[in-house]
């Protein structure tokens, strides 16, 4: 079972590895997370708080919801990568 931390720091290491910093953003934020818990109530409050936090920040574009990493909450954001993020497994 996944914690909302497991969650987060993959959604996180994600988002960092592709460098998707202000400017450059992904509709592909939840990729690669499990399929069996991707629409899943824990997954759509882990995604919640990041925002909430101010760590991503969602753009509509196409009709679909695109994040990025918020460059102002970079320290942080890099904090948590190296604790949490870093030795993940894929």
């Amino acid at each position: 079972m996944f914690s909302k931390l497991d969650i987060k720091a993959r959604i996180i290491r994600k988002l960092a590895r592709w460098q998707k910093w202000s400017g450059s953003h992904t509709e592909n934020a939840l990729k690669g997370l499990p399929k069996h818990i991707v629409g899943e109530k824990i997954v759509k409050d882990a995604l919640k708080e990041l925002v909430k936090d101010e760590w991503m920040i969602p753009v509509r574009k196409t009709g679909e919801v695109h994040y990025y990493l918020n460059s102002k909450k970079t320290d942080d954001i890099l904090q948590f990568y190296e604790k949490y993020c870093k030795n993940l497994n894929e």
